[in-house]
């Protein structure tokens, strides 16, 4: 029950930190990622642990295969919501074409303070 809480508690301040920081102009602002995987996570908690409770008792093997079935799950989707808009954009997008510092910074400009909270990221190639 403290490990739950615990994990609990991570996913609650990953949650308030990307909400946070949703709106900063940043060429590496990755708070939409992590919110998706945060809601993964709690959405697969919220429905696995009671089914796994409830199997546990009837059945401890099948018990066991859906909690690790679940983890690899939860791990493997998390993964891919990190790593797979970057490299389908560097493989597709821009064809593993060397992208220089000067590209990405003629696209990002700096903007005033008042101004810079209500700008979007700067959309590259992806």
């Amino acid at each position: 029950a403290i490990l739950v809480a615990y994990g609990g508690f991570v996913l609650l301040i990953g949650a308030v930190l990307s909400i946070l920081t949703r709106k900063v102009p940043s060429l590496f602002n990755e708070s939409k990622l992590l919110a998706i995987s945060i809601y993964n996570l709690v959405f697969l908690s919220a429905v696995i642990i009671p089914v796994f409770l409830v199997i546990q008792t009837q059945n401890p093997f099948a018990a066991w295969i859906l909690r690790t079935v679940a983890i690899l799950y939860a791990f493997s989707a998390t993964l891919c919501f990190q790593f797979v808009p970057p490299v389908f954009c560097i493989i597709f997008v821009d064809r593993f074409r060397k992208v220089t510092k000067e590209e990405l910074l003629q696209n990002f400009q700096p903007t005033t303070t008042s101004q810079s909270f209500n700008q979007q990221p700067p959309s590259f190639s992806c």
